[in-house]
């Protein structure tokens, strides 16, 4: 795992007592010999059969189809595919001597720096013949503390012997006895013949993806070509320490001079450290090698033997000589058949932006070389092209419609996508205040607010039963069943909160919880993005002791009076000078209890406290009204209006449209029998927000 870079931990500089976490490649390696020994006798027997003597140049590179399933819920951890191309273009520089930083390799080890003639290409085709990028986004909770329980989830691993699977996740989790962070960590090639072939491939960090975007610049991308080298047989060089010789090296390789132990080189000294004399002839540490734990930043070289050894692993293990076949270049879409005609497919860089913004389209058509395309958009500066990989963008918000039309000499296939690009005005519509008590069946219909994975079984779903002031809430339905680490989002609508700059602005929420037990441990965390792209970035985090009403461990709580609610307050003021700025709230289980939502609120007031309305001096007089009521409140700036729904959210009546009245509004309104008995929601618009006051007619 990337224990070359294992430096920092948080970002931490290094120190002489620095802790670095263990190698979990090591770890998983020792745990399948224990439980089949027989592992060591095939480990030797290929080892022993490497022909080092052969390292040079093929006719042609073995190519490898890669996929990268990033395992996100929406977060930082959803890498771009910007960040994961340039990943795969550090990859292919390492392997093949192309590294910029090569020039530094010390004169000793210049000779025995080798071109590994490896390369690695996303694939075009995946398991079902349909066209891709490379790379299968999942939406999962399982990226925080991931293990190999995430090559379990449906649809996140596809066949190890057409694919090379890397998994990207928030966090790694520590085996036993590790500390540290874990950058990554690989299945070695021997253990995979003890059917844990479903196991096979890389799991690694988001944040050690590339150089770009999240990506660890000190990292240099070279995690992964870390990682690679374990999945192509590749040992550490200060595996077994100072012991052996030779090729009996704890590496297998007599090209690379053994380390005495895993963190000596982890500074790259500048000095010609050599940490073992042992070694025959007796050669200064390699800290150059991509397997050793130092820096990424430093790492610029294979060694010849260890060329010799990858070269070995494909062509001895058929799960692995069957990634290079010629078949399997095919089947996975990186030899094009072109006896047929072209697939249509594409991709969008955003499918949501703001008014303005570029878009960049990409051609994934597949299945054939494309001689001739030609691309339409509606709604765009540029209405057609027959670029490769055009760039367009929008000035009217709205819901477009792409297609690509892809063209060889057997024939033509075209993709349309119906509202496919969805523009956003560039200022939020929505101004502070904007509150939400789910008083409404449809409150997020039309609205802005959105539940993240409404479908899936970590959704958060309306309460009618349970609220802080009425008897709606949304809630996180968690139980000491709910696996820990799953994730319930809700996302705000886009404001622009200008009109509060220095005043002080806030997100604030009354939140319903207590633990479960001692160990269960809900958490809530607070995310921004700014524009329309949702690029979520975390800015609070509260932990259960702070959520909860009551230190009381309670078994499946419910909140039932006002104590039992807690008033949260995010300070949004850093953000006061953004016109279109979104915020997302995240629940996390801990394996307790459920955690309620409700009267969120962004503005300049706490969402516990009646501040808007006494602001206003609003007055809604009978309520309940067998008929008639009153409304009386004050105008401060701008336009105001009033009008009356039903918990539906249907408009039944305009009270007032549109006044530019400053000062005290009276208003009387007589239902005249035109309402039915019920609850209804009036809507007072003014000062720019919009405030919702539940209103009960019995006839």
């Amino acid at each position: 795992m990337n224990f070359k870079n294992l430096f920092f931990l948080f970002s931490l500089t290094f120190v002489s007592n620095q802790v670095f976490s263990q190698c979990q490649t090591d770890h998983y390696h020792k745990e399948a010999i224990k439980n089949s020994p027989q592992i060591i006798e095939q480990q030797n027997l290929f080892y022993n059969n490497v022909d080092f003597n052969n390292s040079q140049k093929r006719a042609t590179k073995y190519i490898i189809p890669i996929v990268f399933h990033v395992i996100h819920t929406n977060g930082s951890e959803n890498i771009s595919m910007a960040q994961i191309q340039n990943q795969i273009d550090i990859l292919n520089e390492d392997f093949s001597l192309n590294n910029a930083n090569k020039v530094n390799i010390r004169s000793v080890f210049k000779n025995i720096a080798a071109d590994c003639q490896i390369e690695f290409k996303l694939a075009k085709l995946d398991p079902n013949g349909n066209c891709t990028d490379g790379v299968n986004r999942v939406y999962s909770p399982l990226h925080v503390d991931a293990r190999d329980n995430i090559k379990g989830i449906t649809g996140a691993r596809w066949d190890n012997r057409k694919y090379l699977n890397v998994w990207t996740v928030s966090s790694i989790a520590n085996q036993s006895g590790a500390v540290g962070t874990t950058l990554g960590y690989a299945y070695l090639p021997q253990t995979l013949q003890q059917g844990l072939s479903n196991l096979d491939g890389i799991v690694m960090r988001s944040d050690y993806v590339g150089t770009i975007g999240t990506g660890n610049v000190g990292g240099a991308g070279r995690t992964l070509t870390h990682e690679v080298g374990h999945y192509l047989g590749l040992f550490h060089p200060f595996d077994d320490g100072c012991a052996g010789t030779g090729s009996n090296r704890g590496d297998k390789c007599a090209d690379t001079p053994p380390v005495s132990s895993t963190f000596t080189n982890a500074t790259c000294p500048v000095v010609n450290n050599n940490s073992c004399t042992t070694d025959n002839p007796d050669i200064i540490d390699q800290w150059e090698n991509y397997m050793d734990y130092s820096r990424g930043e430093c790492q610029s070289m294979f060694s010849a033997n260890q060329k010799s050894i990858m070269h070995g692993v494909i062509e001895f293990y058929t799960f692995r000589k069957s990634l290079v076949s010629a078949n399997n270049l095919i089947a996975t879409g990186l030899s094009p058949n072109n006896s047929s005609k072209p697939v249509a497919a594409f991709a969008a860089t955003f499918q949501q932006v703001c008014v303005g913004e570029k878009v960049k389209f990409t051609d994934l058509s597949c299945k054939a070389t494309v001689v001739s395309r030609l691309w339409k958009f509606s709604g765009a500066n540029i209405t057609s092209t027959n670029t490769e990989s055009p760039e367009v963008t929008y000035s009217t918000p709205g819901k477009y419609k792409v297609s690509l039309a892809v063209t060889n000499a057997i024939g033509t296939d075209e993709k349309i996508v119906d509202e496919y690009i969805i523009v956003f005005p560039r200022v939020a519509i929505d101004k502070p205040t904007i509150r939400q008590e789910f008083e409404s069946i449809n409150w997020n219909q039309g609205t802005g607010w959105m539940i993240l994975d409404q479908a899936g079984s970590n959704s958060l779903r309306l309460e009618t039963s349970i609220g802080f002031n009425s008897k709606t809430s949304l809630v996180a339905p968690i139980t000491n069943a709910t696996p820990t680490g799953q994730r319930f989002q809700l996302v705000l609508p886009p404001v622009d909160l200008r009109k509060t700059a220095n005043q002080n602005p806030k997100l604030s929420m009354m939140v319903g919880y207590r633990r479960f037990n001692a160990s269960s441990s809900e958490s809530i965390r607070l995310y921004y993005s700014i524009g329309c792209n949702n690029n979520w970035t975390q800015f609070l985090f509260r932990n259960s002791n702070f959520l909860a009403s009551s230190s009381a461990f309670t078994t499946g709580f419910k909140p039932s009076v006002s104590s039992d609610w807690k008033l949260l307050t995010a300070s949004v003021g850093q953000f006061q000078n953004d016109s279109n700025i979104s915020f997302m709230i995240e629940i996390e289980s801990g394996s307790g209890n459920s955690v309620y939502l409700d009267n969120i609120n962004v503005g300049l007031w706490n969402s516990s406290l009646s501040d808007i309305e006494k602001q206003i001096n609003l007055m809604v007089y009978p309520n309940p009204s067998t008929s008639e009521i009153n409304v009386s409140y004050e105008n401060l700036v701008g336009t105001t209006e009033v009008w009356l729904e039903t918990i539906e959210g249907k408009k039944v009546a305009q009270l007032l449209d549109k006044s530019t009245t400053i000062g005290e509004i009276k208003l009387k309104w007589n239902a005249e029998n035109l309402l039915k008995t019920g609850v209804y929601i009036l809507k007072v618009k003014t000062n720019e927000q919009l405030l919702n006051k539940k209103v009960i007619f019995a006839n």
